[in-house]
């Protein structure tokens, strides 16, 4: 799922169910990939967990917009791009273990969207704070390492199934991947930027 943040201010309904719901949906999410991980739950069954959250959370933002902060379209956007990139793990069980991997990145996730229902400035408050900072690495360095990553595993020679994979699967993945990164530069990059304060102007 793609982060936004802004200040509280009085939210729809929508939104405070999304998010009431999200904790632990988006936290069950982290936890699972983590566990794939591990080799403690089977990674093609995360697979199937994952693309039907997506889904159904994509539904839920379209029909309510106000449901996030904040750019409705690109949040969007961001889900059908890693729908599709999870159309490959889906299709092909011998790379579920990669949902785990780009998945991961809900732990920040998780931590962006804890923050916001705690109290600004409390204890728990500056450790989702902290947390959701110390994660951003996994958007910045983990998903574009991804990128080169998926390029070797999806290829038409890939040695992890006889033949290879097509080119449309290789170029859904790639495609899917690198945008993915953009989103993160383009959407979450601006917002840890500090902004700049509104000059009053002269009476």
């Amino acid at each position: 799922m793609a982060p936004t943040d802004e200040p509280k201010k009085q939210r729809s309904l929508s939104y405070r169910l999304h998010d009431a719901l999200n904790v632990p949906l988006v936290g069950g999410l982290a936890i699972m990939c983590i566990l794939g991980l591990l080799g403690a739950m089977d990674a093609h069954l995360i697979t199937k967990i994952f693309i039907t959250y997506i889904a159904v959370d994509t539904i839920w933002i379209v029909v309510s917009p106000s449901a996030v902060p904040r750019f409705a379209w690109a949040i969007v956007l961001h889900h059908t791009l890693t729908f599709l990139i999870l159309l490959h793990p889906l299709r092909y069980p011998e790379h579920a273990i990669e949902t785990c991997r780009d998945g991961i990145v809900e732990l920040n996730t998780f931590f962006l969207i804890a923050r916001r229902q705690l109290t600004r400035g409390s204890l728990l408050n500056r450790a989702c704070d902290l947390m959701y900072h110390l994660t951003l690495s996994i958007r910045f360095l983990w998903q574009p390492y991804l990128i080169y990553h998926f390029r070797i595993i999806t290829h038409m020679d890939s040695t992890d199934r006889p033949g290879g994979y097509t080119f449309q699967e290789h170029y859904m993945v790639m495609v899917s991947q690198v945008l993915l990164c953009v989103f993160n530069i383009l959407i979450v990059l601006p917002g840890l930027l500090p902004k700049k304060k509104k000059k009053k102007k002269k009476a």
